[in-house]
């Protein structure tokens, strides 16, 4: 029996260095790493490179302005970024604009009461009713994500393929002038529902588009997802004759 060399714990293998324990793991690794850093300094004259260990420095002569200078790489040939851009392009050349340039310039111009390029607008969402802060884009901005804006438009899209006359529609506005209740059988939708949900709130074609109904809000009320379902393009609701 190969007793364990830091805690003496008899181990069956006479090729094991330690018992498997993590206190002895620890006491094993450390010792392996003290004694590969003391073959390392051992052959190259100091410890193994780290993060926090100071580069080694060179002296050079640089090939622009011919200046003594002390740098951290063995093959470099100028001592500052503004000696290289001078041999690369040249030193009558026109000065660049920098971040710090154009950070000063905003600064100047906001103090000066001037706006940006970047406009911000805010407001709600002309069909979840949702508050938001967005970059401007294009003429306004109407909704609160690209989602919500693909959705009207494709209300509108097929109103227009139905020869539908189309206005200006906002559905919070419609859901909150109907007061979030359904007109056709009388109850209350639920706010937080989304469709397929049969309780979430949709808005109904009181005239329906296929029977010459225009897509405005005049035209529009508040229905279930159900009832608008059922509905379907009758313009008596529940009734199962067409007028």
């Amino acid at each position: 029996m190969n007793p364990c060399s830091y805690c003496g714990t008899p181990m069956n293998s006479s090729r094991r260095k330690q018992c498997g324990r993590l206190e002895c793991k620890r006491a094993f690794n450390a010792e392996r790493m003290r004694e590969y850093q003391r073959k390392y300094k051992a052959e190259h004259g100091h410890y193994q490179t780290r993060k926090y260990d100071k580069p080694k420095q060179y002296r050079i002569t640089c090939v622009q302005c011919e200046a003594e200078a002390v740098v951290t790489k063995a093959d470099a040939t100028y001592c500052s970024h503004a000696c290289f851009y001078d041999a690369r392009y040249g030193v009558g050349r026109a000065p660049s604009i920098t971040r710090l340039d154009r950070a000063r310039r905003k600064l100047e111009r906001a103090a000066e009461g001037k706006a940006g390029r970047i406009v911000w607008v805010a407001g709600s969402c002309t069909r979840c009713g949702t508050s938001f802060t967005r970059r401007r884009s294009g003429v306004g901005v109407q909704h609160c994500s690209r989602t919500c804006q693909l959705r009207d438009k494709a209300a509108r899209r097929r109103a227009l393929e139905a020869g539908a006359a189309v206005g200006s529609v906002s559905r919070w506005r419609v859901h909150e002038r109907d007061g979030w209740t359904c007109h056709i059988c009388g109850d209350p939708v639920d706010r937080d529902a989304v469709a397929p949900d049969l309780a979430a709130p949709v808005l109904d074609h009181v005239i329906p588009l296929a029977r010459g109904g225009s897509h405005s809000e005049a035209n529009l009320k508040t229905a279930h997802f159900y009832c608008n379902s059922v509905k379907r393009d009758l313009v008596d609701g529940w009734s199962t004759v067409a007028a």
